[in-house]
């Protein structure tokens, strides 16, 4: 079930294009920092070329991805290594994985490792 917090779990299959993917838990206090003070004011700002998603670890819906209906959200992240909440995650057109995963929050220094991972993902895809 979809709840007004969470972000869209679209996944960008648009060449050029990558996604920053966030897998959460419900009711987790660092997961809610990183969407919100992070990850939501991208979507604001609607930053060129970047989609922004999340999925629950646990979750049960089916994810839209990027060449099928995919697998549930649980099934995503087992797929991908996500074990933690919140990790982070940054994905190309295809799927492929552009930059090391920012796993926990780190509030002095997120927003950095944030930017440094876009900068190294954005280099891959061109």
């Amino acid at each position: 079930m979809i709840t007004s917090k969470l972000l869209p779990d679209l996944l960008a299959s648009e060449p050029g294009w990558m996604t920053i993917a966030l897998f959460s838990q419900r009711d987790c206090a660092f997961c809610e920092e990183v969407r919100e003070n992070y990850l939501r004011p991208m979507v604001r700002l609607r930053r060129p070329r970047i989609a922004v998603a999340e999925f629950e670890l646990n979750g049960t819906r089916r994810i839209r991805h990027w060449t099928e209906r995919g697998p549930t959200e649980a099934e995503f992240a087992r797929q991908h290594k996500a074990r933690f909440a919140p990790t982070v995650m940054f994905f190309g057109p295809a799927g492929e994985a552009l930059a090391e995963p920012i796993i926990g929050l780190s509030r002095d220094f997120f927003g950095a490792y944030l930017e440094q991972r876009i900068q190294a993902a954005s280099k891959v895809i061109g």
